[in-house]
């Protein structure tokens, strides 16, 4: 794989990657990391690959407005493209949570069908919404919905 890409165009590339990610964006719970939006980008594209940089150039022109997401990099500096449906990911995270009392990132994880990373960075921004709590134990780290706050609505 040494040949030159052919690289996405920069005036629509960014029209073109949120088209193809529409549907795989809903199906993944509303994020998706950048190395996985790179796989499915040039799987669908065949034969015509193109460069991870392109792939990041091009989902750094997103915007939840025009596209419906957008490149968000989480705290632990993981790249994600994020679907602009972030109440509905937090509610499910929770309704999630509320049907098991507790779960672990692996737990949600192998519930949800999400790769481990990105279950343990929805748990973070959970609980940095307040609608999580954490519980440290020598077993792990544990959340639990967090009963002092009401749930998002939209």
């Amino acid at each position: 794989a040494h040949g030159k890409s052919s690289g996405i165009n920069a005036e629509y590339g960014g029209d073109e990657l949120a088209r193809m990610l529409r549907a795989p964006l809903q199906q993944c719970g509303g994020v998706m990391s950048v190395s996985e939006v790179y796989c499915r980008y040039n799987r669908a594209r065949g034969v015509a690959l193109v460069s991870p940089e392109d792939v990041v150039n091009a989902c750094k022109t997103l915007t939840p407005a025009h596209h419906g997401m957008e490149l968000k990099r989480f705290s632990s500096g993981v790249l994600v493209v994020e679907g602009d449906n972030f109440n509905s990911v937090m509610r499910t995270l929770v309704d999630t949570i509320t049907e098991n009392t507790c779960v672990s990132a692996l737990t949600l994880s192998s519930i949800m069908a999400i790769p481990l990373m990105l279950a343990r960075e929805r748990l973070m921004a959970g609980e940095q919404h307040g609608l999580l709590c954490r519980d440290e134990t020598e077993e792990g780290i544990f959340f639990y919905k967090n009963l002092f706050v009401e749930e998002p609505r939209g």
